[in-house]
């Protein structure tokens, strides 16, 4: 089980889916052509690959570019959990029974499933969106039904085009990826409300061994009041885009050589920055269109970004011959969250200056020859744009094959 939290991107930088189920199936169409639209829709998209090929949609977000190969990233994205917390939400008065229906369905089971708690936490936050006297603790719903005119009248124009946005979620989650082999992946996508935490979307394996993801609404469109629809339809694609390249990431990733053994000329540094390489192309995901390039638009938190990768880097290299340090050190950078809450930030920083410099093309043939070319593409992106914030010397002498030094002076302290 994983919790999948958005990173909020600001002008300071980057913080860190009653009746049968509605859904539709459709063959694997051209992410040009129209395809099925109707409620709860379905896509699995080719993305179109070669010269000439067409932009998804026009933009300049990096995960807007054609991609390199056939890959197959079939989404389908259910609505019903959606529609059916909003009709609850509408009576005048709780009905018990409208919460236990609610816990039948894949969305709300993972979603509690999600959470830690039982269906009692659930059928007492729902009451409570009913009583203003009675707190809710963990998923609120209360706020969902003060709001359900505005959340009815954006579902209602979300739901006929929810094929539209698996289109074009499938063909922006293939375009990063390496062209050298074809990719094929498979998301189920459930749209609904009221999740618990803080995350606009939680991915969680459901009885078919396969991932799902939940997306709340509210949480991912809260700050998109005002907006027009196509760029609220556009956000939608983005977040669940996000998710399926993750995925089809790591099936690539499962496939190559270079990606499942350590490099030995990365020596002690190969955790790090393999996290690193690994979780910043994901991370790009969460930014919103308009913020690219990173360089310009965010480059004060891009600056401290690659100075706190640099420390971790000397802190690695200053443990060499010390166990116990380096233990320490191993422990962080695996744990669970390190990807979103580090790796992924730091990470997505140097994707946009590799890409900005080498265009998509050099991201993904950095991608598909390993963490180390990854590493040294930016290194190639610095010597071309002199204002990108330098890696460490112990990162340049690893990248170009001398054993690092330890830093003089006292011990890098550890990055805040």
């Amino acid at each position: 089980m994983r919790r999948a939290a958005i990173l909020l991107l600001t002008a300071a930088g980057l913080a860190a889916g009653a009746a049968a189920c509605s859904s539709s199936s459709s063959p694997a169409p051209s992410p040009a052509s129209p395809g099925p639209a109707g409620p709860g829709g379905s896509a699995a998209a080719a993305a179109p690959s070669g010269p000439g090929s067409a932009r998804a949609v026009p933009g300049k977000a990096p995960y807007d570019a054609p991609s390199a190969a056939a890959h197959t990233i079939e989404i389908t994205i259910r609505t019903r959990a959606a529609r059916d917390v909003l009709a609850s939400l509408t009576r005048q008065r709780y009905d018990a029974s409208d919460a236990k229906l609610l816990e039948s369905l894949p969305a709300i089971r993972l979603a509690i499933q999600d959470s830690g708690r039982g269906e009692d936490v659930f059928e007492r936050d729902f009451a409570a969106a009913f009583d203003e006297s009675t707190r809710t603790s963990v998923f609120d719903f209360r706020s969902i039904r003060e709001a359900r005119d505005r959340w009815q009248v954006l579902l209602d124009a979300i739901d006929p085009r929810a094929a539209e946005i698996a289109r074009l979620a499938s063909t922006r989650a293939a375009s990063l990826l390496p062209g050298d082999r074809t990719v094929t992946a498979r998301l189920d996508v459930y749209l609904s409300f009221g999740l618990a935490g803080l995350a606009d979307h939680v991915v969680v394996k459901q009885a078919d061994g396969r991932e799902g993801m939940v997306l709340d609404l509210a949480r991912a469109l809260g700050e998109s009041e005002g907006e027009p629809l196509e760029s609220r339809i556009s956000r939608i694609a983005r977040v669940i885009a996000g998710e399926a390249f993750r995925q089809a990431w790591a099936e690539y990733r499962n496939q190559s050589a270079v990606w499942q053994h350590p490099d030995p000329r990365l020596g002690e540094l190969d955790v790090l920055l393999r996290a690193v390489a690994v979780a910043g192309p994901v991370s790009l995901y969460t930014v919103d269109e308009n913020f690219f390039p990173l360089s310009v638009w965010l480059k004060e938190p891009m600056r401290r970004a690659v100075e706190d990768l640099n420390r971790r880097a000397d802190r690695f290299v200053e443990a060499e011959g010390n166990l116990e340090r380096r233990m320490d050190l191993l422990t962080d950078v695996r744990r669970g969250d390190f990807g979103r809450r580090i790796a992924g930030q730091d990470g997505a920083y140097l994707v946009d200056a590799i890409i900005q410099n080498g265009g998509v093309d050099g991201l993904r043939k950095a991608l598909q020859e390993g963490p180390r070319a990854f590493f040294l593409a930016y290194e190639h992106a610095c010597e071309i744009e002199r204002g990108l914030p330098p890696l460490s010397r112990s990162i340049r002498d690893q990248l170009a094959g001398v054993a690092p030094k330890k830093p003089a002076g006292k011990p890098t302290p550890a990055p805040k």
